[in-house]
């Protein structure tokens, strides 16, 4: 699991050196910066790119996801103790059934939440390093495409394009 997450942490980090940029023009916002930010803290990259609105759905998918899987790691463990006594005592097959049943849903439960979590986290991290990208793309109304009355016509379609 380490080796894991070293390969993602060296892909991740390393994603500045295969981003081509213009040469004539330095980017705004550093997107080496924004990951790192964004993996000290899921939402702090977003707050470095201006996004504030994304800040929420990030951080709050991350804390909502360690706290499920604490919640169910703990269920686990305490069902876990009762089905180990209750196969020790001998009790009934229906009780130790239930209980290992029981057992399993919370381990399935935990890692989806552990799933959940890494794949927030790295959504976070990606969306901070291209929103440090296009934090100088230009998005100003020089490309529209219009359909309404035109100078010569009432009615018809109209295409602008200027740069």
């Amino acid at each position: 699991m380490s080796t894991v997450t070293t390969v993602c942490a060296f892909v991740l980090l390393s994603c500045a050196t295969w981003a081509q940029t213009d040469s004539t023009k330095a980017l705004t916002k550093s997107p080496t910066t924004a990951v790192l930010y964004s993996l000290a803290l899921p939402g702090l990259g977003q707050v470095y790119t201006e996004s504030y609105w994304k800040v929420p759905l990030f951080t709050g998918t991350c804390a909502i996801a360690a706290w499920q899987f604490f919640r169910n790691n703990a269920d686990f463990q305490a069902t876990s103790q009762q089905y180990d006594a209750a196969v020790a005592a001998g009790e009934a097959s229906v009780v130790t059934n239930q209980l290992f049943a029981r057992r399993e849903a919370y381990r399935d439960r935990r890692d989806m939440s552990g799933v959940m979590f890494i794949v927030a986290y790295g959504l976070a991290a990606v969306d901070a390093f291209v929103g440090a990208h296009l934090y100088d793309f230009d998005v100003s109304e020089n490309l529209s495409l219009g359909i309404g009355p035109t100078q010569s016509h009432l009615m018809g379609v109209a295409m602008r394009l200027s740069f």
